[in-house]
């Protein structure tokens, strides 16, 4: 059974007799709140989406995080590689060693290309990267020593194709005839990939993990690349690795992932998720002014009926709340109309990739995706409840005041 308060309030909310102007402002609160819920929703739906692709496009070239040891390189790889494969959490481990240098063809006298040059081990490299999905026209387990592999905007910019001899000049240096020289290599062009990041696509190539090895002058690992079973188990796949390399204690190995990397970026999406929400919760603080207006226009229509309330028993505790309920049933229905259009659309436009973004701007995000929160649209929600109660508390307790002899005799 509905209570007094409730009854009256919603006798309010619906008359259809006098008050013409206050009905008017009552359906501007209801639209400006669901307007700015809307807002709120697709602004952190977009924030979500664009942290998740990013995370999830730049965890896709590489392994979730690399192990490293403090002496620069892994004393026993092999032994290593199988305690780590044997750490619940990892899906696959691979060796690999990095260098910097510079690429050119090595019949042309194009000007050289920096690069990240990574040597990889052909078994297992496709178990952390998925970046050799695209690759042409081997696949990367047939990679031979001698061969390259490079990306599309790389070959495309310097006119390289499968089978085309190419220079490297590797940062190390080598003590030669004339004294200290920088290492040179030379290799074939062995296939092509195309990972739609442009960084890997324009300066990215792999090699045999025996080349790497051999031009440092070892025949152990730099790092390994490990792959958990999704990114959010990093948290948990991370420390389990390295408790089982360092046995426990405080030791040399030590591991980083992309997160770590670029902390700025990913701290940078947050703040910019938040405030995005913040500014659209303008909104619904405008709104919530209207709906302040409308109570305040209607206690001042309702005195005589308030009078007789009051003098007929009700306590002044019982209007206030019935005005405190009369603006939150406004922020309720305002609420619901946002989150009954916002919910749908970005579940709609994320799985149908509505929202198309240029290549030639965006090279890995081709649309604007949209991943609802359940956490922020309950934040969101809630909001618009709390801001409309605490507003309305105001004019309510106006109403709680209203002296029943005075309003009767006013009329």
């Amino acid at each position: 059974m509905a209570s007094f308060e409730a009854f009256v309030a919603n006798r309010y909310l619906h008359t259809r007799r006098k008050g013409a102007f206050v009905r008017v402002m009552v359906r501007f609160a209801r639209w400006g709140i669901a307007l700015g819920v809307f807002s709120m929703v697709v602004a952190l739906a977009i924030a979500n989406g664009l942290m998740e692709e990013i995370q999830a496009n730049l965890f896709s070239a590489t392994g979730h995080f690399t192990v490293a040891h403090l002496e620069g390189e892994i004393p026993d790889t092999q032994a290593a590689l199988a305690k780590i494969r044997a750490t619940r959490g990892v899906v696959a481990a691979s060796p690999m060693r990095m260098d910097h240098g510079l690429i050119r063809p090595a019949n042309s006298e194009a000007p050289p290309s920096p690069l990240l040059l990574k040597g990889v081990d052909p078994a297992s490299a496709h178990g952390t990267s998925r970046i050799f999905d695209s690759l042409r026209p081997l696949r990367v387990e047939d990679l031979k020593e001698g061969q390259i592999l490079i990306g599309q905007t790389l070959a495309r910019d310097l006119g390289m194709r499968v089978g085309d001899p190419v220079a490297v000049v590797f940062l190390r240096l080598d003590l030669g005839l004339s004294g200290l020289q920088p290492k040179m290599a030379a290799y074939t062009v062995a296939g092509i990939f195309e990972s739609h990041i442009g960084e890997y696509d324009k300066s990215w190539a792999f090699v045999h993990i025996n080349d790497a090895m051999r031009l440092a002058g070892t025949d152990q690992a730099e790092m390994i690349e490990v792959r958990a079973t999704s990114v959010d188990a990093i948290e948990t796949a991370k420390p389990a690795v390295l408790q089982e390399l360092n046995q426990g204690r405080r030791g040399p190995f030590f591991a980083q992932d992309l997160r770590d990397t670029n902390r700025a970026l990913f701290a940078a999406l947050k703040v910019e998720k938040w405030m995005s929400g913040a500014i659209f919760s303008l909104i619904v603080l405008i709104a919530v002014f209207n709906i302040v207006a409308s109570l305040v226009l209607l206690i001042t229509e309702k005195r005589r009926d308030l009078g007789v309330l009051l003098a007929l028993g009700a306590t002044p505790r019982q209007v206030q709340r019935l005005f405190e309920l009369h603006g939150l049933r406004i922020s309720i229905v305002g609420t619901l109309w946002g989150l009954g259009v916002s919910v749908p659309l970005c579940l709609v436009a994320d799985h149908f990739k509505l929202i198309k973004l240029p290549s030639a701007v965006y090279d890995f995000i081709t649309y604007v995706p949209l991943r609802l929160s359940l956490t922020d649209i309950a934040l969101v929600a809630v909001f618009p409840l709390l801001v409309a109660w605490a507003a309305s508390r105001f004019p309510a307790r106006r109403a709680s005041s209203v002296d029943p002899v005075d309003a009767l005799r006013a009329d």
